[in-house]
């Protein structure tokens, strides 16, 4: 009889901080049934706070294992699928769109059950290390989430009150469904250095970032979103693709070469064998 495989208490620690992250999307989940948008929203950016926290727990703690990476993933839809689902369609989707609100509830929540199957599969590649393909869920569930604690800060507070705005959000919220299965790639930030050029720039960043987040929650965080979109987006045409089209070139010229290389190989034996022939022939007559 095979002895039970013993589990690294360190195991424990990350996986108690991804119990904490589903339990606040649980929590936004409650929320929003009762009417309280704001606590949903600040619920799920708790919640993804600790998303970002337990991978690296885990990695610090040497507590890593395929149970926690199955186990964040399940929590992810929770928290950064179903959460933001409900929390769209009680906001603003029902109210305006009836059934069809609920039916854009569902694409994002496909979009983001299908991103995270992909990221499952992607774990290990060498392009996951400094790219996620499609938009992180987290950060997906940001448009839908952060719309909603913006609109409650700058505008009025309850449920989407205005048509024109229900239209852009119900846009919005298929976009963000999108946005995580299309194959554009967003920086994951692991293989960037803040501090290669010395500790004090980044450190003065972080402050602004800090006093920003202080004064200004809902837009800072609002326009931290948009950024991180626009940066992807800018990177993904000006950058990525040019180089894989490069890249791409290089090899067809290289097949080229190869082709070439075998004709003329192909061609140099055929003339030696033509040249052998034609010498017995000759040693024959002779």
């Amino acid at each position: 009889m095979s002895e039970p495989r013993r589990i690294r208490p360190t195991v424990f620690i990350p996986n108690a901080v991804t119990t904490a992250s589903m339990l606040f999307g649980f929590y936004s989940i409650q929320q929003s049934f009762h009417g309280e948008f704001v606590h949903a929203t600040w619920g799920l950016l708790i919640a993804a706070v600790l998303d970002s926290l337990d991978g690296r727990i885990a990695r610090l703690v040497k507590g890593t294992s395929e149970f926690g990476e199955q186990y964040d993933s399940l929590a992810d839809l929770i928290s950064f699928g179903v959460a933001p689902a409900i929390l769209a369609i009680r906001w603003g989707l029902d109210q305006y769109f009836g059934e069809t609100g609920w039916v854009i509830g569902f694409i994002y929540l496909a979009g983001a059950a299908i991103r995270l199957a992909r990221f499952n599969i992607l774990i290990g590649e060498e392009m996951s290390k400094s790219y996620f393909k499609g938009m992180p869920s987290p950060c997906a569930a940001g448009i839908p989430v952060l719309t909603v604690m913006v609109y409650n800060k700058y505008v009025g507070p309850g449920e989407l009150a205005y048509p024109l705005a229900a239209n852009i959000y119900l846009v919005a919220v298929v976009v963000a469904g999108l946005l995580m299965v299309s194959p554009i790639r967003f920086r994951t930030f692991k293989d960037i250095k803040f501090a290669k050029y010395g500790i004090h720039w980044p450190l003065f960043g972080v402050a602004v970032i800090l006093g920003c987040l202080f004064r200004w929650p809902q837009a800072t965080l609002f326009g931290g979103l948009f950024a991180y979109l626009g940066w992807a987006f800018l990177e993904e045409l000006l950058i990525l693709r040019p180089k894989e089209k490069e890249l791409r070139a290089k090899r067809r010229e290289a097949r080229r070469k190869r082709r070439e290389a075998r004709r003329a190989r192909k061609l140099a034996q055929k003339e030696a064998k033509m040249h052998l022939i034609e010498g017995k022939k000759e040693d024959s007559n002779g």
